[in-house]
């Protein structure tokens, strides 16, 4: 019976562990697609907050060179949870050429 309840509480942490690490995943994608469509318009701001349920992303570009330009994501979950993800971009086709992310 022990090892029956063991199991399950060492289930029931894996899934809520899994749920975070796609959450986390969903919000990061959600907000690369957010300020590639503010950067097709031209209204990227240089910094700025996008608010889910959840969980909040900031985020901050910068040049880094005469043709290409980054923009740094910093995740944060109500749980306390954090990631960052560094999306790098060519400004001439305005496609994501480098994609990193740190937990």
């Amino acid at each position: 019976m022990l090892i029956l309840t063991e199991n399950y509480v060492a289930g029931k942490k894996f899934a809520k562990e899994i749920e975070t690490i796609q959450l986390q995943e969903y919000y990061m994608l959600c907000a690369v697609k957010q300020t590639e469509n503010m950067r097709s318009d031209g209204s990227l701001p240089a910094t700025g907050i996008l608010k889910y349920k959840l969980g909040e992303v900031s985020f901050q570009k910068r040049d880094i060179s005469g043709s290409e330009e980054e923009v740094i994501f910093n995740l944060k979950l109500e749980g306390g949870e954090k990631a960052l993800g560094i999306g790098q971009y060519d400004k001439n086709t305005l496609a994501m050429i480098r994609w990193r992310e740190k937990k």
